[in-house]
């Protein structure tokens, strides 16, 4: 094991051990995945569960390090995929909220392999790569529901590139809250009134915006009524009329708006 690993673990806590414990877990997974299709029974994976872990702060996992023999689900908390310019700059690539798989382009051999930061009291489902790749392998129905998942995971970052690139400051951030609220729904909290589970400057990592930047602009997501928003809770008052202005699509929580 490296040192980076030895690093990481020491910043994890074990939380469960039994088999019914691991199947609760593992549950948030299934319910996730069974918002594309059908009812998911993800029991199957939990012969390839290592252990559950608390993340006692935010904590970066390097793909290049860490990754290589493991395949994280977020049990509870948030964490987002990033990479890094040789500038020292940071670009967030994509989110994750409960029951989502933070890493699976390590298994699907995908070229974009990113790495991970885990937000404080975060719990993450650790799963052992060749045990969960032979695992799927067997069980058809799960794999087609993590293929599912997947695709739209990469429809919807496809939808936000186009409009990082295309559009003004005040669409991009309106796109970009947008996307925070369909994968929170995803991950299990329909509140209208929702908790940011990104900093000023992760959001501007996501956006393209600089932290200054993405203050001004809230405010004026709130001037036009878009946006409420008290501390760190937000609420989106306009969302058909700017899903609509956006040409924007849900991908993951469509069937619970309806």
């Amino acid at each position: 094991m490296n040192v980076s690993q030895n690093v990481f673990l020491g910043q994890e806590r074990d939380l469960r051990s039994t088999d019914a414990e691991i199947g609760s877990a593992v549950g948030s997974l299934a319910r996730r995945l069974s918002l594309l299709g059908e009812t998911v029974d993800a029991s199957a994976l939990c012969p390839a569960v290592e252990r559950i872990s608390a993340i006692q702060r935010d904590q970066p996992i390097w793909a290049e390090r860490n990754h290589s023999n493991r395949i994280f689900v977020l049990e509870n908390g948030f964490a987002f995929a990033f990479s890094l310019y040789p500038d020292g700059r940071r670009h967030i690539g994509d989110i994750f909220a409960p029951g989502a798989l933070c890493n699976w382009s390590s298994v699907s051999g995908g070229m974009l392999i990113e790495n991970v930061i885990f937000k404080a009291r975060s719990r993450v489902i650790v799963l052992d790569r060749d045990r969960l790749t032979d695992v799927i392998a067997d069980q058809r129905h799960l794999r087609e529901a993590i293929e599912r998942h997947e695709h739209a995971r990469c429809h919807r970052r496809q939808q936000r590139c186009r409009g990082l690139i295309a559009l003004p400051a005040v669409e991009r951030l309106a796109l970009t809250l947008l996307d925070i609220q369909d994968e929170l729904r995803a991950g299990g909290n329909g509140e209208d009134w929702i908790g940011l589970p990104l900093t000023l400057r992760e959001l501007g990592d996501l956006t393209g915006l600089t932290d200054v930047h993405v203050s001004r602009t809230l405010k004026k997501l709130q001037e036009t009524g878009f946006i409420e928003k008290r501390g760190k809770r937000f609420r989106l008052n306009a969302e058909p009329k700017m899903q609509e202005a956006l040409d924007y699509q849900y991908f993951f929580s469509a069937g619970i708006c309806a």
